[in-house]
């Protein structure tokens, strides 16, 4: 096992504890049906991409992983199960796998499927106010959680997901797309981004903290967000169901807007190695910053080239 995936494994055992303790006895009331719910979804496993970025970047920047900051990744990892859950209803995308696994409303019915997605929601912001509260100057990370994980973010573009577009100008479908999915899936990855960097920030407050080196993050965060979700199509119509852990070619059969159905797979391909490119451009840039990219670098590669 080399370093990088040596790192990645290390913070998937910590994420992974922390998402226990979360939804614990000590913590919740587990005798609940609700609670069997929310862990069925939380702890199936997953590449855990936003916090494991959220951890990275703040590393990345100087910061050690402490108890608080496993806190605010594991927050977002908890809002983006809830996503999930809510994803996979018969009045969203209608699926019945998820991570090799039968979805959430397929075990415990519609109903109580909304209310796991609806708990994980709060029991995420339970643990971003308590750390508001520890660590005020945690305010920023946490407003901006909210806010990508919103109607500016993620639900905003789910909305657009769901909303049935249709143009005859592929450039003017290709805007929508892009502007859906910088939303739906490029609102978490910011907020995770972000979080790793306004956690750095807060904590060691100095001048190496700047407009400059945040937009540096905020670029990367939008172009990762981007190339991951060309990724997502293309795996859609190039993987299998047992490698994938989920069903595919669904969006061809439910007529989807991605990537592939508006630009086929070669140009999807391109357009992703494109962003793939500004990756490494922006990642040199911080390097040049004194912002140790080793991770980074190493996951970013894994999450382009991955195949499930």
């Amino acid at each position: 096992m080399n370093k990088g995936m040596q790192k990645y494994a290390e913070y998937l055992d910590q994420i992974e504890a922390e998402l226990i303790r979360c939804t614990s006895e000590s913590t919740i009331d587990s005798k609940q049906t609700v609670v069997d719910a929310m862990r069925y979804s939380l702890l199936s496993g997953g590449k855990r991409v936003r916090p494991v970025l959220t951890l990275a970047v703040a590393n990345a920047l100087g910061s050690a992983t402490d108890q608080n900051l496993l806190r605010l990744a594991s927050a977002i990892e908890m809002i983006h199960a809830y996503s999930l859950i809510h994803d996979d209803l018969p009045a969203m995308d209608n699926d019945d796998l998820r991570r090799g696994k039968p979805t959430n409303h397929i075990i415990y019915g519609e109903g109580m499927a909304v209310l796991a997605g609806d708990g994980l929601l709060n029991l995420a912001y339970e643990e971003l106010f308590n750390l508001c509260e520890l660590q005020p100057t945690l305010n920023k990370a946490c407003l901006n959680i909210a806010r990508k994980a919103g109607i500016n973010g993620m639900i905003g573009g789910q909305s657009m997901d769901m909303t049935k577009f249709e143009s005859d100008d592929p450039e003017i479908s290709l805007q929508y797309l892009i502007k859906l999915q910088k939303l739906k899936t490029g609102g978490l990855i910011n907020a995770a981004t972000l979080s790793g960097y306004y956690y750095a920030e807060a904590m060691q407050n100095t001048d190496n903290f700047n407009s400059q080196l945040e937009e540096l993050f905020i670029t990367y965060a939008d172009r990762l967000g981007l190339a991951f979700q060309i990724r997502d199509d293309l795996l859609d119509v190039m993987s299998n169901e047992e490698k994938l852990g989920k069903s595919i070619g669904k969006d061809m059969r439910d007529q989807k807007l991605t990537f592939v159905t508006l630009l086929g797979v070669e140009e999807s391909k391109k357009y992703e190695n494109k962003l793939y490119d500004e990756i490494v451009l922006i990642l040199s840039k911080l390097e040049k910053l004194n912002v140790d990219i080793d991770f980074l670098s190493c996951f970013t590669s894994i999450l382009m080239h991955r195949d499930y």
